[in-house]
C-alpha cells in the first residue's frame, strides 16, 4: 500500500495471498499422494483390500488365544 509508509516491503495482505497460495499447493500435493496411494493399492492385488485380510488374520489369533 502506497500510504502505509512501508516502501519496499510486504503487506499483510501480500502475506496473506501468499500463504493461501501455499496451502492450496501443500493440499493438491496431498491430493495426489492420496491418489497415487490409493491407485497402487488397487493394482497391486486386483482390487481386494490388504486390510481386509489383515482384520481376518487378527480375528483367527484372538479366537485362538481364547481357545487355547
Amino acid at each position: 500500500m502506497a500510504g502505509s509508509g512501508n516502501k519496499g516491503g510486504l503487506s499483510a495482505d501480500d502475506l496473506a495471498l501468499i500463504s493461501a497460495v501455499i496451502v492450496v499447493i501443500g493440499d493438491l500435493i496431498a491430493l495426489w499422494a492420496v491418489i497415487a496411494a490409493r491407485n497402487e493399492d488397487q493394482g497391486s492385488n486386483g482390487g481386494a483390500s490388504e486390510n481386509g485380510a489383515a482384520v481376518q488374520t487378527g480375528g483367527r489369533r484372538r479366537g485362538a488365544g481364547r481357545n487355547a
